[in-house]
């Protein structure tokens, strides 16, 4: 392994353990950061286990986390019999834009259970500013997932980027 070869898994094992931190089971982390680190963004699941020095089950329980939180996406080749795992085109701003089922069903269930147990009670109150936030996020999200596919093709227009780093 090359000097640069080394200092892309050390940010890989750095990366994933950023992901960890924010609530990502480690190895679904190990994965998604390998995905993120590869060029293609995709990787079969012999390459991820060789690249990681995990075994199949392990590799195979971590995609299926990541598939199931649409943070990446199996396929396969046509012609080949081989599957891969892709991390999805500006998966951040996927992931995001399809959290929108999610936070309904936080709002209705905060709504429910507020109507349940009333104005008049903690529980009730902390259920309702729970379910006004949720409807406050919803439209946030709205709003800045707008702002950003407005930026995104400002950056296509001019072919270079157009966001501040903080």
């Amino acid at each position: 392994m090359g000097a640069g070869e080394a200092a892309v898994v050390a940010f890989r094992e750095r990366f994933a353990q950023i992901m960890v931190e924010s609530g990502m089971p480690r190895m679904a982390a190990r994965v998604y950061a390998a995905l993120m680190v590869a060029d293609s963004g995709k990787l079969s699941a012999a390459e991820l286990a060789e690249r990681l020095g995990a075994g199949a089950s392990a590799i195979s329980g971590a995609v299926k986390y990541l598939v199931q939180v649409r943070l990446v996406e199996r396929g396969r080749e046509p012609g080949s019999r081989h599957d891969f795992c892709r991390i999805h085109e500006h998966t951040w701003s996927h992931f995001i834009s399809q959290s929108d089922p999610v936070l309904v069903r936080v709002q209705a269930g905060a709504e429910e259970g507020s109507a349940l147990l009333g104005p008049d009670s903690r529980a009730g109150r902390r259920l309702d500013e729970t379910s006004r936030f949720f409807v406050f996020l919803r439209e946030e999200i709205k709003e800045s997932m707008a702002k950003w596919r407005r930026l995104q093709a400002a950056e296509r227009e001019t072919g270079s980027p157009t966001g501040s780093r903080q």
